[in-house]
């Protein structure tokens, strides 16, 4: 009070019964507003319900410290992940905590909050700011070799999948990207396609009756402003999917139901491809070919886009035409996540400086001057002017 400072009035709330208001009130208000998606806030809601709730949720609000949340931090990096990995042999991989990314969004997470009660003058500061997560780095995930893809290619040539893993590849799309795509949006005179929305499946809210979550299949909007863009289609790409177009007339005439003739991939049925189904047609292929990692773990289908990345990168295309291919916000993603260095991108690099080496190298023997001397020095040029002797 002496200080001027507004009386903070959060005493006696709980942390947990803070974010409850926080995310079933003014959360739900922002969506309303169009501020945030509603993914977004049922994603806040899992991390928080799974994270922080039942760590520090009966911590009361206006106790919070800094040395608290550092003990949090400590325990969700000692957590293991609810998602375990499989090898491919259908045995455990080891245990896998949560990944510093996790633990990085969680703390974005209360620090936002927090940050809408300081605004609220419930609390007087935003202790999360004192604290420091951990980097919350992307995982470098992995690409196919030219080998690779040619044997999952091959053995995908009968497969109704196939375009769709050749649309992914050939563009550098995200699986929603590719799953959502209509025919409207693709332009086979010109070799065009418009590509940015992502069909996804929406995570409902939780039945408290039943403990289970109702979700839906919904076309949402790219990441960011840039994600909405049209697309040069390679011609190899572009004669496949108008003979898959051929293909599709064909079995949407022969059908007895087909919902919606203006999707690019869909079920027999005209229906769009559920996300989780091309997840498993995915990994049977690569069962199938025998693709994997040292580590045991799955080529994924997201790992088509790195490969398309890494590929345009061997094949010499500028590092800022490869972002704009993906269409990522910012250069760096593209350089340190998404291209990985081929053996052959590195020999070109070593012959490159090799030939800037040679020029500093000391002559060889075989190689000096047959001339006795070791240096002769050039002739003077004859003046001009008459008035000065030669």
């Amino acid at each position: 009070m002496e200080d001027g400072k507004p009386i903070t009035t959060g005493k006696g709330v709980t942390l947990a019964a803070y974010l409850d208001q926080w995310i079933n009130k003014t959360l739900k208000q922002r969506v309303a507003a169009g501020k945030i998606r509603e993914s977004t806030r049922l994603s806040y809601a899992d991390n928080i319900r799974l994270h922080i709730v039942p760590h520090i949720g009966d911590e009361p609000l206006t106790k919070l410290t800094p040395a608290k949340l550092r003990d949090w931090i400590s325990e969700l990096q000692q957590k293991p992940s609810s998602r375990q990995k499989r090898t491919v042999d259908g045995t455990d991989a080891p245990l896998e905590l949560l990944s510093d990314r996790t633990v990085n969004y969680c703390h974005a997470i209360l620090k936002t909050a927090l940050n809408a009660a300081r605004k609220e003058e419930l609390v007087s500061r935003n202790v999360a700011e004192l604290v420091e997560p951990p980097s919350g780095k992307s995982k470098r995930g992995t690409f196919l070799t030219q080998d690779e893809a040619h044997r999952l290619f091959t053995a995908a040539m009968s497969d109704t999948w196939r375009v769709l893993w050749l649309t992914i590849l050939g563009l550098g799309l995200r699986r929603g990207e590719a799953l959502s795509l209509r025919w409207e949006d693709v332009d086979l005179e010109n070799g065009v396609v418009n590509v940015g929305p992502s069909l996804q499946r929406l995570r409902g809210e939780v039945d408290e009756s039943t403990g289970r979550r109702r979700g839906r299949l919904a076309v949402v909007d790219g990441k960011t402003e840039g994600s909405t863009t049209m697309v040069a289609i390679p011609k190899t790409l572009l004669a496949e999917l108008r003979d898959y177009r051929k293909t599709q007339e064909t079995q949407r005439k022969k059908a007895k139901v087909w919902a919606d003739a203006g999707w690019v991939f869909t079920t027999r049925y005209g229906t769009p491809i559920e996300p989780r189904n091309a997840n498993r047609a995915w990994a049977a292929l690569c069962d199938r070919v025998g693709i994997e990692r040292r580590n045991g773990l799955r080529v994924r289908i997201h790992d088509l886009r790195h490969t398309a990345a890494t590929w345009l990168h061997g094949q010499g295309v500028d590092m800022k035409a490869i972002q704009g291919t993906l269409r990522h916000t910012q250069l760096s993603t593209t350089s340190e996540v998404y291209t990985h260095l081929t053996v052959e991108v590195q020999t070109k690099a070593a012959e490159s400086m090799d030939g800037a080496l040679a020029l500093l190298s000391k002559p060889r023997p075989e190689q000096r001057p047959v001339s006795k001397r070791r240096y002769q020095w050039p002739a003077k040029a004859a003046s001009t002017r008459q008035d000065q002797p030669a």
